[in-house]
């Protein structure tokens, strides 16, 4: 790639004595949206959490705008401009959506990204229940909540882990929407995804995992139609 914002190579990450990253080598292209597929239990959470610092590899590296962050903490890792969004999304339940929102700008510098005020207005549904607690919102509200939440961080770097797990199709779609309203805005977007159709829409570039380490590459359009590959590695059509 020409211009990449995060780089691994043959990175190396598991827990304890259970090794799942078995030699990671993949890169980001600033200014795009990168899509990890593959089935469950590949490794693609642990990439991610790897990337943020959750999980410090046990061997190769990770390159942020040109600096080495594989040794970082996940507190660390954020002030560099990386944001992770989690599968299980860890808003604060007793706190307005306001207020969830605001936390999101504790520990970094984001004097130069959108008002807590901009980002709530840009999520109707969160616009509408600013003052409700967290816990009464949908989980797709939650969905949305979380994604506000790591935009007023300021990140160059945005980290979703399966955004539209278990919603229903019209959020699914508005989160499509969020995601190519997040990258029009200058953030860079990695994205774990399940649902192989979403991931292909919304990427411009795909990288397919299979026990630890990448199997296949290249611009989601070409993955999309390429019927052999996606028989081989994940088993379903990019239409299902």
């Amino acid at each position: 790639m020409s211009d990449p914002i995060l780089s691994l190579r043959d990175v190396r990450a598991g827990y304890q004595m259970t090794e799942v990253l078995t030699g990671v080598t993949m890169d980001v292209e600033r200014g795009s949206v990168v899509s990890l597929v593959g089935r469950n239990g590949v490794g693609k959470t642990t990439t991610l959490r790897s990337i943020v610092g959750n999980i410090v590899p046990t061997a190769g590296t990770i390159t942020f705008d040109d600096r080495d962050i594989t040794t970082l903490d996940t507190e660390e890792t954020i002030r560099t401009g990386i944001t992770f969004v989690p599968e299980e999304r860890r808003i604060f339940p007793g706190l307005t959506v306001r207020e969830n929102v605001r936390m999101g700008q504790i520990g970094v510098d984001a004097t130069d990204g959108p008002s807590v005020d901009e980002v709530i207005d840009m999520f109707e549904n969160l616009a509408e229940r600013e003052n409700s607690p967290g816990s009464v919102l949908s989980g797709g509200e939650q969905q949305m909540l979380a994604i506000a939440r790591a935009m007023v961080a300021d990140p160059d770097l945005l980290l979703l882990d399966e955004p539209t797990e278990g919603l229903a199709p019209y959020i699914v779609r508005q989160i499509e929407d969020v995601i190519a309203t997040l990258n029009d805005r200058g953030i860079t977007v990695l994205v774990v995804e399940q649902n192989l159709p979403v991931a292909l829409d919304v990427s411009d570039y795909t990288y397919i995992l299979e026990k630890g380490h990448i199997v296949h590459e290249g611009p989601a359009s070409e993955v999309k139609d390429n019927q052999a590959v996606l028989d081989k590695h994940l088993g379903i059509t990019a239409g299902e």
